[in-house]
């Protein structure tokens, strides 16, 4: 370009105008050279009167030679048109024309041609370059001059002094309402956020001043939707700015002001920080988005947010007080802090990308208080998929991996305030909760976050973040949107995905009245679900000390709802206005108890008044007196409070009540009989192992496990056989019936699953009375009995079949008192009146409960309830306490090994669960109760409990009649020692109840007392066939238990009337009905072999033996021809729980009839006696035939039984060094040779499933023989044996079965500790039997003792 387009001034460029644009060829026709055009920066710009162009281009007269240019531009012009566009204009056309010319003059001139025609043919090229050049220019200027437009169009900000001016006018008005609003609404943000050494944050004067925010630039975003704007706006408040205020507004003008008071716990003496924030100044750039309507105020919703965290300045006075108080910014750090704290706070309420949102529309219809719910969210929370990511790069625990998380979702509305939150899924990686929380909501403009968090094992630390994900509500602000179900939302953690989560979402909004068009209104209808909103207003004439701090409690059926702050005036007439809200699904059970405290600083809060009434009197009741209600203490007045209740009515279809939630506060209308045969086809997930699973089958209802069957080892087809027993409270309390793969070390696999809907099993049957008619749920007709194909958790069809049989049964359930009928007959009212005062009218007992059972009854009319020997056992955990802070949990363990109820998971010292649990009692004269508090690092495989409370169920019974008979109905419950604690003791308050079976009566292989130990003791044989030539025998006997051997005895030789001494052995039974017990005796023969001289059996039901007590037995002979005689045994059965697998360890795994100091008995009223301190666990309670060991507390805190001097299979042990809490029976001195045999039902701790055991011997805790290592078995045989010299005194014998590994530790899997002389006695030659090994459910271990006196 030429010299002179650098003389081209600004000024030139002015007068432009911005003609249309037309295609790039419009310049075909122009006649002028671009070359000398001036330029705009670094482009060109075009200067002709004819030109045509979307750039605004002058055009001048140049000085040059018009004719040649013409001529120049005509042959460029001609070049353009005869030669199409595809074929020049982008820059390898211009390579190529340059090339070209290179070598077309090369030829030529190596071709000796003239030089004229060297120049006509390198001009022709040279034009067709420039044009080239020409086009390939023009369109590059064109597009790089719409960027810079567009560019300049989008950065460009303009000022709006006329909303300055508008908010001058405006703010007056706006700014009072608007502080209103955030002192009503932001003490319940800002808690959240409060440090454990704040109790309560409250604002009390919030002032923004006179001068408004500025507004200082705007800038609009043009591709937005055609009924919304999109602007950024600079905005700045500074109010100590006074330079553009007017004489008058200085005159009025009013600082901002800020007051908060921050009340501390009291373990800093309770004292309140008065809080001044002064001279506030605020920068920041905010995106507004205004939605609009065609129809008043035509701003529909108003959103705003921070695109940056703004820039704030303030002085903060401690003290609170113009004249004392100190700007405490100057400290070193502390201006830092308390900015980091402000933008968390606000960061999650309208910092991008989360939104603040105002609802125009409803805020003009005055439907809209941002401080009340408007409906209610009710979100089902289903599982989520694996969690493995969150270990890999990227995710929160890249740096410290975790194999397993305790994953809970917690929900919050735009990242702020929590609204509730799932219950916690223990050491997983695939969490599943089908939970269904109800949540209240304001309104539908806002995102619900889902956290999913990880509870961490510290009870101190806080819980692990661990990704989010989002939900639009707006998607359910329709009437045919409002339920969405089966998404899946993606779990998010810095942007990467996580997880998914399976959530239903359902918006319920609060039922409203209707307007027609005629001005008639119909009212909203009524439900009774809805949204209770309590406020508590004030106090008045409060009696109690001059000086009380007092405040209000709320509490909605046992839960807190409402809490106020104490009032710190000092006062007996406090004033609070402080409301909350809950959802309620149900209000006509709904009981509102008000409590008023006065707050202390030192010792506990003292109560002051309570009121409490049912939810529907107070709302019919508050119209008559204002919402005053009265206090009383010990039925004494002692003031009034003023409490309000709004009812909101929501209409919630097809949720039940209580659904997702702990506890059965229901009592249970009957008991679900399940009785699983067999399954087949099951699904093989042992593949790898190269074996099969190992099936069982759990009974849920909901995400409760209520009973479980044993484990079949390595079976796709298993058979059970087994029935279980589970309460029920409401027939759409629906059960799962799942099938899982037991593991030894990872977590159980499902196989399957069975829905067992319970409304095809009973029916709802209404009484005749015409008022409050007798309602009760009988057995329809209909049981299952059947096969059903399994489906997984995603309700598809899987692989495989369950056989099970289910009936209902129902509980005892009384008809309503009435009374009875009026006398006939004229009496006149004065007689009446005397007879009505001397002899209360009763009304007669009933014979026969509602399903037509006959009802026992005590001599002092009272429910006989240890008449009754079936029912479901109700227990309130209120809570545990420990001396130090614990994570823990709960869980019922009623005559099985298994769990049958499971708490929450809580931290803290004080844990306070508050659930309501039950259990089926089979038999309450032989059941037990425990209850385990454990740890949630511990899983149904770990034995690992931080105490326990056990006692027979006789016992609570007994308990709960007593406190009927004295009508004292304590719901408050009684505390309770729990033992096994260790260094950190605790204690346990329960109460109970206890709902009888109607008419059900127990099948005996069903019992208790069918599973146990059978001990006998071969003693003699009479008139046994002869088999020798002598006339006589050689006999000894063999006993066969279900076609087992299980032992064998000596010889007796050449006799026919055999006497055996010693002759011992222990055997389990699993079902003592249908076990088959059979002996055979056999005649030895060194040569010829043993020859059978006879055989018979006995039945073990019925009274063939019995339980505890010793009993012989004459077992008659036959089998061979000419046999005779029979053999005497003595018998005695312990019933007990035996396992078949390690599934569970329980302290309620050992003989039934229990010899503790677990008692109703042993309850503990003062805080601080938590009890003795007792044994860590037992291994085997056993009992003497004649009864039940007395227990005693040793001087350093161990349970110790003691025994009879008759009783010789009794033992009582602990977990103390080798020779602490054995009984100390002495013997004589002599010779003792220790056979070990065997062991069965051991732990597998291997990957395979199975463990490589030995034996390790100790006397007095001196290691004496180790065995052999048997690999890979769960039933090993030993058959060694070694011989060592004891004395008389008490000798501890202790036999520890360890599993063997090459590179690690040797890892226990049981162990047994005995007193030699409650073994064997000094005159027993020989002790054959099998002893338990703990923990409890570890297996047995078989051992043959023999001593020699010395």
């Amino acid at each position: 370009m030429g010299n002179d387009e650098s003389k081209k001034t600004s000024s030139d460029m002015t007068d432009t105008k911005d003609p249309p644009a037309v295609p790039d060829n419009s310049y075909a026709s122009s006649s002028f050279d671009e070359t000398l055009l001036p330029t705009i920066g670094a482009f060109p710009t075009l200067v002709h009167s004819d030109a045509t162009s979307w750039l605004d281009p002058t055009f001048v007269s140049l000085a040059s030679s018009a004719n040649t240019a013409k001529a120049f531009t005509t042959l460029q012009d001609l070049i353009e048109e005869k030669i199409p566009a595809a074929f020049y204009g982008e820059w390898y056309h211009n390579m190529a024309a340059l090339v070209a010319t290179a070598l077309l003059a090369f030829l030529l001139g190596k071709l000796g041609s003239e030089l004229g025609l060297v120049f006509a043919v390198c001009f022709v090229l040279a034009t067709y370059f420039q044009a080239s050049t020409r086009r390939y220019r023009r369109n590059e200027r064109n597009n790089l001059q719409r960027d810079l437009s567009k560019m300049s169009m989008e950065a460009d900000e303009e000022p709006v002094e006329w909303m300055n001016a508008f908010l001058g006018k405006f703010w007056l008005i706006f700014e009072p309402v608007l502080c209103s609003l955030i002192l009503e609404n932001l003490d319940a943000v800002i808690g959240e956020y409060l440090p454990t050494f704040v109790e309560s944050v409250k604002l009390t004067t919030l002032t923004l001043g006179t001068k408004p925010f500025r507004i200082e630039s705007v800038k609009t975003y043009q591709n937005t939707d055609p009924d919304t704007v999109c602007m950024d706006w600079r905005v700045s408040f500074i109010p100590s700015d006074r330079s553009d205020l007017t004489p008058g507004e200085l005159d009025r003008r009013v600082n901002p002001r800020i007051k908060i008071n921050i009340h501390m716990t009291k373990t800093l003496l309770g004292v309140v920080l008065p809080v001044q924030v002064e001279d506030v100044a605020f920068r920041g750039h905010m995106r507004v988005k205004i939605r609009f309507m065609n129809k008043f105020p035509y701003a529909k919703v108003f959103e705003a947010c921070f695109l940056e965290k703004p820039d704030f300045d303030y002085n903060l006075r401690p003290l609170g007080t113009d004249a004392l108080g100190i700007d405490v910014n100057v400290i070193p750090g502390l201006q830092t802090f308390v900015r980091d704290q402000a933008h968390a706070i606000l960061g999650p309420m309208m910092y991008l990308p989360n939104v603040f949102t105002f609802d125009v529309e409803k805020f003009f219809a005055g439907d809209l208080d941002i401080s009340q719910a408007n409906g209610i969210l009710a979100v089902t929370t289903y599982s989520a998929t694996s969690l493995d990511a969150v270990n890999q790069d990227g995710g929160p625990f890249a740096t410290r991996p975790k194999e397993a998380l305790n994953p809970y979702i917690r929900f919050c509305l735009d990242s702020a305030q929590e609204l509730g939150r799932t219950s916690v899924r223990a050491n997983t990686m695939k969490p599943d909760w089908n939970e269904t929380r109800f949540l209240l909501v304001n309104n539908l403009n806002a995102q619900l976050c889902l956290e999913l968090c990880s509870q961490t094992q510290n009870a101190e630390a806080e819980d692990d973040r661990v990704a989010t994900a989002y939900f639009d509500l707006r998607e359910l602000d329709d009437e045919d949107r409002n339920e969405q179900e089966g998404l899946d939302l993606v779990l998010l953690h810095k942007g990467l995905p996580i997880s998914d989560v399976k959530v239903d979402m359902r918006f319920f909004a609060v039922s409203k009245p209707v307007k027609h068009e005629d001005g008639t209104v119909d009212p909203a209808p009524e439900s009774t679900s809805g949204i209770l909103r309590m406020t508590v207003h004030e106090c008045q004439s409060l009696e109690g000390p001059t000086r009380m701090m007092p405040y209000v409690r709320v509490i909605i059926n046992g839960e807190e709802r409402v809490r106020t702050s104490p009032a710190w005036h000092k006062n007996n007439n406090p004033v609070y206005e402080v409301p909350g809200e809950t959802a309620i699904l149900d209000k006509s059970e709904v009981f509102v108890r008000v409590e008023v405290k006065d707050r202390s600083t030192v010792h506990k809060d003292v109560l002051l008044g309570v009121w409490s009434s049912h939810l529907s009197e107070m709302l019919q009741s508050q119209e008559e007196n204002e919402g005053w209600w009265p206090l009383t203490l010990n039925d004494e007045h002692v003031g009034s409070v003023r409490l309000s209740a709004q009812w909101k009515p929501v209409i919630m279809p097809g949720l039940q009540e209580g659904f997702g939630g702990h506890g059965y506060d229901a009592p249970p209308i009957g008991v679900m009989r399940l009785t699983f045969w067999e399954a087949r086809d099951l699904r093989n997930v042992e593949n790898v192992a190269s074996g099969k699973s190992d099936p069982y089958v759990r009974v849920l209802s909901g995400y409760q496990i209520r009973e479980r069957t044993s484990v079949i080892d390595n079976n796709l087809s298993p058979e059970w056989g087994e029935t279980l027993y589970v309460p029920v409270h409401s027939p759409k309390e629906d059960l799962v019936l799942e099938v899982m793969d037991w593991n030894a070390k990872t977590r159980d696999k499902p196989l399957g699953l069975v829905e067992l809907s319970l409304k095809h099993l009973l029916q709802l049957r209404v009484g005749d009375q015409s008022e409050n008619p007798d309602k009760w749920y009988e057995a329809t007709d209909a049981i299952i009995d059947q096969w059903t194909q399994l489906r997984s958790a995603d309700r598809r069809p899987a692989k495989g079949e369950l056989r099970y049989r289910a009936e209902f049964h129902p509980t005892l359930t009384l008809p309503k008192p009435r009374l009875p009928p009026p006398k006939s007959g004229k009496e006149s009212p004065a007689s009446e009146k005397a007879e009505t005062a001397d002899v209360p009218e009763e009304e007669d007992l009933p014979l026969q409960d509602l399903h037509g059972g006959y009802i026992k009854y005590t001599p002092d009319d009272l429910i006989d309830l240890a008449a009754y020997s079936c029912g479901v056992l109700r227990i309130k955990i209120h809570e545990v306490e420990f001396s130090r802070n614990v994570y823990a949990y709960c869980q019922v363990v009623a005559d099985a090994l298994l769990p049958q109820y499971k708490t929450a998971r809580l931290k803290g010292r004080r844990l306070a669960f508050n659930e309501m649990a039950d259990v089926f009692i089979k038999e309450a004269d032989i059941s037990r109760i425990a209850i385990e508090v454990k740890p949630t690092t511990s899983d149904d495989k770990d034995d690992a409990k931080l105490g326990y409370w056990m006692d027979a169920t006789k016992g609570i019974i007994r308990h709960i009649q007593t406190c009927k008979r004295e009508h004292d109905e304590n719901n408050e419950g009684e505390w309770f020692s729990l033992f096994g604690g260790g260094e950190n003791p605790g204690r346990i308050r329960l109460s109970f109840d206890y709902i009888p079976m109607s008419t059900y009566v127990l099948s005996p292989d069903e019992s208790i007392d069918n599973q146990g130990t059978l001990t006998a003791t071969l003693v003699r044989a009479v008139d046994l066939k002869a088999a020798d030539k002598s006339g006589t025998s050689d006999p000894y006997v063999v006993f066969t238990v279900n076609g087992e051997r299980v032992y064998k005895s000596s010889v007796v030789k050449k006799s026919l009337n055999p006497t055996w001494k010693n002759e011992q052995f222990t055997v389990p039974i699993q079902s003592r009905v249908t076990a088959s017990f059979r002996i055979e005796v056999f005649d030895w023969n060194q040569i010829q072999g043993d020859e059978p001289i006879g055989s018979g059996g006995i039945t073990l039901r019925g009274d063939m033996v019995e339980s505890f007590a010793a009993k012989e037995v004459s077992i008659p002979l036959d089998g061979v021809a000419g046999v005779t005689g029979s053999v005497r045994v003595r018998f005695l059965w312990q019933p007990q729980l035996l396992a078949r697998r390690k599934t569970e360890t329980s302290v309620l795994g050992s003989t039934t009839r229990i010899g503790t100091n677990l008692s109703m008995s042993s309850t503990s009223s003062d805080p601080a006696n938590n009890g003795p301190r007792p044994m860590k666990s037992v291994s085997s309670l056993a009992l003497s035939e004649g009864g039940i060991h007395s227990g005693t507390a040793s001087e350093n805190g161990s349970f110790v039984l003691k025994r009879s001097s008759t009783d010789l299979n009794s033992i009582a042990t602990t977990l103390e060094d080798d020779g602490q809490g054995l009984s100390g029976t002495a013997g004589v001195d002599g010779t003792l040779t220790v056979r070990i045999i065997e062991a069965r039902g051991l732990r597998g701790v291997d990957k395979s499933g199975t463990s490589d055991p030995y034996v390790r011997v100790r006397l007095d805790g001196k290691s004496v023989y180790k065995t052999k290592t048997i690999s890979k078995t769960l039933a090993p045989t030993w058959e060694e044996s070694f011989v060592e010299h004891i004395d008389g005194h008490p000798t501890a014998i202790r036999f520890k079965i360890k599993d063997y590994n090459r590179l690690g530790r040797a890892v226990d899997l049981g162990d047994s500790r005995w007193n030699i002389w409650d073994l064997i006695r000094p005159d027993q030659a020989q002790m054959d039997r099998w002893l338990p090994l703990d923990p409890v459910g570890s297996g047995e271990i078989h051992v043959v003792l023999e001593f020699s006196p010395q």
